[in-house]
């Protein structure tokens, strides 16, 4: 499995990626909250045979600044990126805990991917369409999906969840029809349907059943 995706978020030093800080003083009014690390990804990235696309980090003025008390917190979450492993429940954030698909991030048998890294406050900002076509990370991780997890789908090597697809800039396009791969039928609710869950569920079993 590639740890391109690792490698990239391992450059994270505060809550911005360096390459992104140009990028976001282009685009005022870009609607995402900067203060905290970003869930550039949640999960094992590197080895989880699911992968879940869903559009971008969120916000909660409630919630999220009790996830990072102090920098030792936002110290872990930077190593969590930089060193992927499954999903451990005294770090996750609660949005991830109440997932119908938590046993699998918690189990390290998914990771979910957000092609916008940030935490969005407001989804409807003026500039959020021409931020995202034009972040540095978000370009990053539209070809990592490309060139690194669309072979590895071909292959059989891995299933896509494309759950949420808006802040993909249409990169998901190249998976229609290929097996493996399964859009949402329903992706305005944060949960997996019905036909996510069991295509990706026989996915497991045809792996686990097959010789080593």
């Amino acid at each position: 499995m590639t740890k391109r995706l690792a490698e990239y978020w391992s450059r994270l030093e505060g809550s911005v990626h360096p390459d992104d800080i140009d990028a976001f003083g282009r685009h005022p009014g870009h609607g995402f909250n900067l203060d905290y690390p970003p869930p550039a990804f949640v999960g094992d990235v590197i080895n989880a045979p699911i992968l879940v696309l869903d559009n971008n980090g969120g916000f909660d003025a409630s919630v999220t600044p009790s996830e990072f008390p102090d920098e030792a917190a936002s110290d872990d979450f930077r190593s969590r990126l930089a060193n992927p492993c499954s999903v451990e429940q005294r770090t996750a954030a609660p949005y991830y805990l109440k997932l119908n698909f938590w046993n699998w991030l918690g189990s390290g048998q998914a990771a979910l991917v957000n092609g916008v890294a940030y935490r969005s406050v407001d989804r409807l900002a003026a500039g959020v369409e021409n931020l995202t076509r034009d972040l540095p990370s978000a370009q990053f991780h539209r070809r990592w999906l490309t060139e690194d997890v669309l072979p590895q789908v071909k292959s059989g090597e891995r299933f896509l969840i494309i759950h949420r697809w808006s802040r993909w800039n249409k990169a998901e396009q190249q998976f229609r029809g290929l097996p493996n791969c399964v859009f949402s039928t329903s992706p305005v609710s944060p949960n997996l349907s019905r036909a996510e869950t069991a295509a990706a569920s026989e996915f497991l079993s045809k792996k686990a059943a097959a010789p080593r």
